[in-house]
């Protein structure tokens, strides 16, 4: 109702409610509150705030960074948002301290951090009145790998929502430093972003988990949480969210693709989907015949895990695809509205530049399973993280504490 007579929008840090067809206009300060209820604290110089994609869970770069700080530092003050806390508490280590997402509490701890990490826009916190003030750092390690999929500015569906564009445009105002694995995807986050000015290409920190040498560790976790039995090899598909809200009527056919598999590469299959964290839909996205019943893991707090677990993934257009590349393990798109995607969104380079063998069809994916040519793959894997210039090499998380210890010290 609210949307149908009103507009809203946000200039110069005052929110403006206006009635349509009509000069009224409501006008409040976007600051003034939470200044005045926290802007003359102190900030503790030893506290460091995470959040991990609004607040969902111990996860992606943030868990990695922490766990080589917790290493490096036990003096420091270790803050997470997160949403439901006390259900999630379980999941991260000691001398790590949860507060609610989006919590007023939360809100004090960015205004008293010294220092600000997260793998997202802190939009929710500036449109709460979150103030960057002096003595502040913000670091900026986002959560997708070689930016396929257009960002922010280049997205018109996006920048066209007024009061979107303006908290984005104050959040990466506001980021100091930002974390890239390569040179390809600097410049996407010079042109997707505002005023991006310090890039450090230090990899991602999520990635140091690909190059360890023992899978089986990690693999026993994942299948155990997962009720997986342990001689099952997994397949990972990992559907990303639309703009629109819908999704392509060709479903990916479970029994199908675990029978192609399991002949082209043997052994028993457990198939494994993974939602998008902004996806409403569930196992809708997926034709079941009923033979082989689809594990769900859109609730295990870290895709990387699962990624490192997996012995085949297929996705349509999510960036963990490319993160799953660097274990030089087979990785399939299924893409049935490639099409309409990329009218809707965009990408940065067509998907056929990618190692990926492409499928629009359920035909085209099962031919490209039972053809798939592991030496034609890894040459094309080598070239393509070679082109962008890919430097990820296992030591990203030790990097950026380098960075925090030197900006804690300074």
């Amino acid at each position: 109702m609210v949307k149908f007579f009103c507009d809203y929008t946000i200039e110069e840090d005052y929110r403006i409610l206006s009635l349509k067809h009509t000069p009224l206009r409501i006008k409040r300060s976007l600051t003034q509150k939470a200044w005045d209820a926290f802007g003359s604290l102190p900030i503790a110089g030893n506290k460091v705030i995470f959040d991990n994609y609004m607040g969902r869970g111990y996860g992606c770069n943030c868990k990695y960074v922490t766990e080589a700080l917790l290493k490096r530092r036990p003096d420091l003050d270790i803050v997470w948002t997160v949403r439901r806390a006390d259900s999630h508490a379980g999941e991260f280590p000691e001398g790590v301290r949860l507060v609610e997402y989006g919590s007023t509490e939360a809100l004090r701890e960015y205004y008293t951090a010294a220092l600000w990490v997260c793998n997202y826009h802190l939009s929710a916190y500036f449109n709460k009145g979150l103030v960057k003030r002096e003595g502040q750092t913000y670091i900026q390690m986002w959560h997708g790998s070689l930016g396929i999929k257009k960002l922010d500015r280049d997205c018109e569906g996006l920048t066209s929502i007024k009061h979107w564009n303006y908290l984005a445009q104050k959040n990466s105002n506001a980021t100091d430093y930002w974390i890239s694995n390569s040179a390809f995807e600097t410049q996407v986050y010079r042109r997707g972003f505002w005023n991006v000015e310090h890039v450090l290409e230090l990899g991602h920190p999520r990635n140091d988990i690909f190059f360890r040498e023992d899978v089986s560790d990690c693999a026993v976790k994942v299948k155990n949480a997962l009720g997986i039995k342990p001689e099952h090899r997994i397949f990972l598909y990992v559907p990303t969210f639309r703009e629109s809200g819908g999704f392509p009527t060709d479903r990916l056919d479970v029994d199908a693709a675990v029978s192609a598999l399991a002949k082209r590469f043997g052994g028993d299959w457990s198939f494994v989907v993974r939602l998008h964290p902004r996806m409403r839909t569930g196992m809708d996205v997926l034709h079941i015949a009923g033979h082989v019943q689809p594990v769900d893991g859109s609730g295990y707090p870290d895709i990387q895990e699962l990624l490192f677990a997996s012995d085949a993934v297929v996705t349509d257009y999510s960036s963990c695809i490319f993160d799953f590349l660097l274990t030089g393990r087979p990785a399939f798109i299924y893409a049935p509205d490639i099409e309409k995607y990329n009218t809707e969104r965009g990408f940065y380079y067509r998907l056929e530049e990618t190692p990926f063998p492409i499928a629009e069809n359920m035909k085209t994916l099962l031919g490209n399973i039972a053809g798939f040519d592991e030496a034609v793959y890894e040459e094309k894997a080598t070239a393509f993280l070679k082109e962008k210039g890919c430097m990820e090499n296992g030591r990203a998380s030790e990097a950026v504490c380098d960075l925090i210890e030197e900006i804690l010290d300074r």
